[in-house]
């Protein structure tokens, strides 16, 4: 894993100065492809030993949150500003995602809640079966 620098004004939690393990697709635009990726991190945390009490893995699918999105009833022209609203949630927390949904962006409390009640599901079935795509062909792909 090589020694890496970023060229840009330091902030907290990111260093100039870090390690950084890259791996690239070439030439596969399958899911399979993301799956391989993720085997090759599991992997190396093994080898290390590292466990899932250590650490955790997030994924995400923008054809995953479309279908969510979509079976919450956001229309499909809203689909960008909901997307950058839910990237905040790490940063500023649920109740605040919800103050933007519902306020900047007027979509229906109900409508904001199952979106946000979607983003807390651990696991690909309770993420399914909160937002309603369980028959969903992203849902199924991943």
């Amino acid at each position: 894993i090589p020694q890496c620098w970023r060229f840009e004004t330091t902030q907290r939690g990111r260093k100039r100065e870090h390690y950084q393990w890259n791996m690239d697709i070439v030439g596969v635009d399958k899911i399979t492809a993301e799956v391989e990726l993720l085997a090759a991190v599991v992997e190396f945390f093994r080898a290390v030993g590292i466990t899932s009490k250590d650490v955790g893995f997030k994924i995400n699918s923008r054809k995953v949150l479309g279908a969510v999105l979509k079976m919450a009833g956001v229309q499909d022209q809203q689909f960008a500003e909901v997307c950058i609203v839910v990237d905040k949630l790490d940063k500023i927390g649920p109740d605040a995602v919800l103050e933007q949904l519902t306020g900047c962006l007027k979509l229906p409390q109900e409508v904001a809640q199952k979106v946000v009640d979607a983003t807390k599901a651990t696991s690909l079935d309770e993420l399914a079966t909160l937002s309603g795509t369980q028959d969903s062909e992203a849902v199924a792909e991943l």
